[in-house]
């Protein structure tokens, strides 16, 4: 289901956008849940060419994530119980939270052990060779620009408003994301109370 962009200005910074809810849901890569991709670089990318990678996932049972030689992984609780992430044994992580990051290396043969109800989570994996990346939740009313770097917003929750130097402005509301252009000026964001948006940012080393 996509999102149009409410003004030209907008049009010129936003590549794509849709809502979580428009997206098939696709099995994981150990077919031990379902993910829903929100955005892939280079587009149409395989798990074994992507630079960076953004997910929205389900997770509804324990069981143990794919693993992922190579690449960068941040994930963020949005919803439910969240779970407690092991690895070699020994617990590396109680994911309980909701909208804060958390970074692991995707070689990691990471288990998760639920603390009761299913989460939903959102995921950004970076090839490091390629790139660096950071998940940032913003929240608070006044606006504020966007750094440079920033290619994805995500709505985790409530509403949020981008601005463009004219003062035009487009509704972002949960489960909405837009997609931004690398090197073009970027909208202002401003959050409404109680509301997190997740920025993605992304730094190539090529």
């Amino acid at each position: 289901m996509a999102v149009e962009a409410s003004c030209a200005a907008l049009d010129d910074a936003i590549i794509a956008a849709g809502h979580l809810g428009g997206i098939a849901a696709v099995p994981w890569k150990n077919e031990g849940g379902q993910t829903r991709e929100l955005c892939v670089e280079p587009a149409e990318a395989d798990f074994a060419s992507f630079a960076w990678r953004a997910s929205v996932a389900d997770v509804g049972r324990d069981g143990v994530f794919s693993t992922f030689e190579g690449i960068d992984r941040t994930i963020v609780l949005l919803e439910g119980g969240g779970f407690t992430m092991h690895a070699d044994g020994a617990q590396i992580h109680d994911l309980r939270e909701c909208f804060a990051p958390f970074s692991f290396a995707g070689e990691e043969g990471v288990s998760v052990r639920l603390h009761g109800a299913p989460t939903l989570d959102f995921n950004l994996m970076v090839r490091r060779s390629l790139a660096s990346g950071e998940v940032v939740a913003l929240s608070g009313q006044d606006f504020r620009k966007l750094p440079g770097d920033t290619v994805l917003l995500y709505a985790a929750q409530g509403e949020a408003s981008l601005a463009d130097a004219a003062g035009k402005r487009r509704q972002l509301r949960t489960g909405e994301f837009v997609r931004l252009r690398e090197g073009a000026p970027l909208p202002d964001l401003g959050c409404a109370a109680g509301a997190v948006v997740l920025a993605i940012r992304i730094h190539s080393k090529t």
